[in-house]
């Protein structure tokens, strides 16, 4: 009777090394996809968030302004930094962690949590 093959592979202590070799597995297509929607959204996130976390300024618009000036420089940035990392698992948690990070400060500030005065 041969003997049945396992398909399964064991606990290394990595837990994220499937997902690792998943990712290079196929470059192109994760890079096109960390270039292309993965920094755009990174940079509307994070021209979202900003103001949250930049402060008014003298004409209390410097929140408002920056962010909009600034975005297609955090565009770019991401978008750089997506094609030309050797790492591509690095780059998707880089630019997955940004994109979370900066969701969430959006959600919270949608919500209304940052509102009140600062002391």
């Amino acid at each position: 009777m041969p003997t049945p093959t396992v398909t399964h592979r064991r606990n290394t202590g990595q837990p994220y090394a499937a997902l690792a070799s998943a990712i290079r597995k196929r470059p192109q297509v994760i890079r096109w996809i960390l270039a292309g929607p993965g920094a755009t959204t990174a940079a509307i996130l994070t021209m979202a968030a900003m103001p949250a976390w930049l402060p008014r300024g003298a004409a209390g618009v410097d929140n408002i302004v920056y962010p909009l000036v600034l975005a297609p420089l955090i565009w770019t940035v991401a978008f750089l930094y997506a094609v030309v990392e050797p790492n591509l698992p690095r780059g998707v948690a880089l630019i997955a962690g940004a994109v979370v990070a900066n969701g969430l400060v959006t959600i919270l500030a949608a919500g209304g949590a940052f509102t009140g005065s600062v002391r």
